[in-house]
């Protein structure tokens, strides 16, 4: 396949995926006949065919066998990042340079070799990547590759997607391997996971093989969207003997014989299958249609099937299978489908939303979880499904969760319909009584003995009659029945019934003191609350004691009581 063969393909790949997004899909609603049940919140989508399908189908055409790989491109990150400590504090620039010039320096016989490095000429460039070293035998590349490597300063960004287009340039017609090692993830407002699905998609005759280096475990995940998409395993590493030891199992699979799997639906559509490979009655392998094995040779069993978000393989097909010592083997199986299912967000008004996490519960328990954006497979059986209303502006309290329950048997194809209360912008005020003085701090809004928001003036909150409550010791407030309705934006101001105290810092003949911090409490209790003399403070109706502060000096401890309306001074004097 040429380069403008390759282009074409991602071309027509997006037209479809755009004319899919356009279609029936999102009307299915409106359509009674398509209802699987009573339960109104479950959509059958069984004769739909336009459902996206990235997470369940295994998209690489190859009907065959795998194309065997003829050449290794190495992208290597030269970001400023680099320069950052692993565990042990050794600079990770320094410990990749050395494993990365010992590995180059191996056996790649019968491959031809190619280097590209990224973000080591510019500070600030999402296009700083480079072909270092073009395809070539290995006896031509590994010498200006290590003279590179022993040289590189790292500088900038991480263009993984741009660095990754590149490549697919620099490879023409080839078939081969690529080895990313990256610190980072992608900086550059690009989505490689992406590209590599679109590459898929295309039929690319290119795995795509990452070593995550010295990275978080955030960073891990998000780096691991790569290798999920192109159907490899994720290497982490977090020394020189991790990060040595990864790039060997890519390079002895990559150049190894190797065995393929590749699963079908009845109707000849490929899908994505996981099984075994047994001899004698025990498991001597896991295989799945995502990857490339390396098997000893022999008979073996295969067990195959497609996985359910369960944790099961759906009714695996069994075959008999002969692994040969070299080249490679490739086996096709044809396999029954489980029930699919998605889901949808709606708010009140019929809006759809984004949403986070579904979790699915079986007698009680959390047995599985899929995002919003997923169709995944399921077994047969009823199940309940939860989801929050993350995706419609409120951080949800707990009762905000919405339950479905839904049975599923061969064949269904559902979607899950979440219906959640719209959302709405309330500020909310406190002030002095008989003054413009805001309240300060926070306040909270209660419902059913829970605390349902905390709110800093405005948030977003659901529709409903709440209790707002100011949870200041001095100035303790409560206001019942707070009614906020389905308006986009409400305003609620209250006005707190205070008097003032000003505190006075007097020296021991009476004179005035410099002002300081004051404890103030209430008499029928120990706790204290400071504040600041020479100001009035606003407190409710009631007794109070206030203490002086030890570093200033030794001050007499004074009690007074305040009436609502009052404006009062409090001295305190020193011994």
């Amino acid at each position: 396949m040429n380069q403008i063969q390759i282009r074409l393909k991602i071309v027509l790949s997006l037209l479809v995926v755009l004319t899919l997004c356009s279609c029936s899909y999102f009307q299915t609603q409106t359509d009674g006949n398509q209802f699987a049940s009573e339960n109104k919140n479950t959509i059958d989508l069984s004769a739909e065919s336009d459902l996206p399908e990235d997470d369940l189908t295994d998209t690489s055409t190859d009907e065959t066998s795998e194309v065997k790989s003829d050449a290794i491109y190495i992208i290597f990150d030269a970001s400023g990042s680099m320069w950052g400590l692993l565990k042990n504090k050794s600079r990770k620039i320094d410990v990749a340079k050395n494993v990365l010039i010992d590995f180059v320096g191996g056996d790649f016989s019968g491959y031809e070799l190619a280097f590209r490095a990224y973000g080591h000429r510019h500070k600030d460039d999402c296009e700083d990547t480079e072909l270092i070293v073009p395809f070539g035998k290995p006896d031509e590349a590994i010498s200006p590759m290590k003279n590179f490597v022993g040289k590189v300063n790292p500088l900038g960004r991480t263009p993984i997607t741009y660095s990754l287009r590149q490549a697919l340039k620099d490879f023409g017609d080839r078939s081969g391997e690529i080895i990313l090692i990256s610190d980072g993830i992608e900086s550059c407002n690009a989505d490689p996971c992406a590209l590599i699905r679109e590459w898929r998609k295309s039929n690319v005759k290119i795995k795509v093989h990452v070593v995550g280096f010295g990275l978080d475990e955030k960073s891990k995940s998000t780096l691991k969207c790569i290798s999920d998409a192109a159907g490899t395993e994720y290497y982490d590493a977090q020394s020189a003997e991790s990060l040595a030891d990864a790039l060997k199992k890519i390079k002895d699979k990559a150049t190894s014989s190797g065995f393929g799997l590749k699963g079908f639906d009845p109707a000849g559509n490929p899908i994505r299958v996981q099984g075994t490979l047994s001899q004698n009655g025990k498991i001597r392998y896991k295989v799945s249609s995502n990857g490339r094995f390396q098997i000893e040779e022999g008979e073996y069993e295969l067990q195959a099937g497609v996985p359910t978000i369960n944790g099961n393989i759906y009714k695996p097909v069994t075959k008999k299978v002969n692994v040969k010592a070299t080249g490679e083997t490739s086996v096709k199986v044809t396999v029954p489908v489980p029930p699919r299912v998605k889901a949808e967000y709606v708010d009140s008004e019929g809006d759809k939303k984004t949403g986070g996490v579904v979790t699915v519960w079986k007698n009680g328990k959390n047995i599985a979880r899929f995002r919003q954006i997923d169709e995944v497979f399921i077994d047969e059986g009823t199940f309940e499904f939860r989801a929050f209303p993350t995706g419609f502006g409120v951080n949800p309290p707990k009762s905000s969760q919405v339950s479905v329950k839904e049975s599923f048997s061969i064949g269904d194809r559902k979607k899950i319909v979440f219906k959640f209360a719209r959302a709405v912008r309330v500020t909310l005020r406190l002030k002095a009584k008989g003054t413009n003085e805001r309240m300060p701090g926070l306040l909270e809004l209660w419902q059913n003995g829970e605390k349902k928001y905390t709110v800093n003036t405005s948030r977003s909150v659901y529709p409903g009659t709440y209790t707002l409550v100011y949870p200041n010791s001095l100035t303790p407030f409560e206001k019942k029945n707070v009614v906020i309705t389905n308006q986009a934006k409400q305003t609620f101001e209250y006005e707190v019934p205070v008097g003032f105290v000003t505190f006075i810092y007097q020296k021991s003949d009476g004179s005035r003191d410099k002002d300081a911090r004051v404890f103030v409490g209430r008499s029928e209790g120990r706790r204290t609350t400071f504040k600041v003399s020479g100001k009035p403070i606003p407190l409710t109706s009631g007794k109070y004691f206030v203490k002086g502060w030890r570093q200033k000096g030794n001050y007499e401890d004074v009690t007074f009581s305040v009436k609502e309306g009052e404006r009062k001074q409090v001295f305190l004097r020193a011994k």
